[in-house]
């Protein structure tokens, strides 16, 4: 597929901002579960409520983006044209982006996903339509472009993901390098 035109995306940053504005008026009315505009709808939400963090949103037409919230400053999008294109099929869950927390797409029979570190502590995740966020320690997001491509040691998480009648469907790490 041909990457997205200049026109095109702007299309997207403008309906992405429109949607992200939407969100956060319902947010602070008490209510964004189910914000859509334009084809997109918004998925799970790392920090709920608060001023910074990021949603995960998807288009009907298979355009998958993150939002990110920056206090006092514009809303950032990574826009995936064709999708983040992650498999959930064998673990049940995909990670599309992590640092801060983990945010990504579940297998439409995962009823559940929670995570624990290594002294026992679970973390449940936010589940919203295909989507999840689960606000866990993976140490602090990238400020530059150096910290982004430096060495980088995930901590040791363990995901455990629940299908029908919360049987038990997947256990393992939950970043694979």
């Amino acid at each position: 597929m041909a990457p997205p035109r200049d026109e095109e995306t702007e299309q997207w940053i403008a309906e992405l901002t429109a949607l992200s504005d939407l969100y956060r008026s319902a947010e602070s009315g008490g209510s964004a579960e189910a914000v859509s505009h334009a084809g997109w709808h918004t998925g799970a939400r790392l920090w709920p409520g608060s001023a910074n963090g990021r949603l995960l949103a998807y288009n009907d037409s298979g355009v998958e983006a993150e939002c990110i919230f920056r206090e006092g400053e514009k809303t950032l999008f990574n826009i995936m044209s064709t999708g983040y294109g992650n498999d959930t099929t064998e673990r049940g869950f995909a990670v599309w982006s992590s640092r801060p927390g983990a945010l990504g797409a579940i297998d439409p029979s995962v009823t559940r996903l929670e995570v624990a570190d290594a002294e026992g502590a679970v973390v449940q995740a936010d589940i919203v339509a295909h989507t999840f966020a689960v606000d866990v320690d993976l140490g602090p997001a990238p400020r530059t472009i150096d910290e982004v491509f430096a060495p980088w040691e995930p901590p040791e998480l363990t995901v455990r993901v629940y299908g029908e009648g919360d049987a038990l469907r997947y256990e393992g790490p939950l970043l694979v390098q």
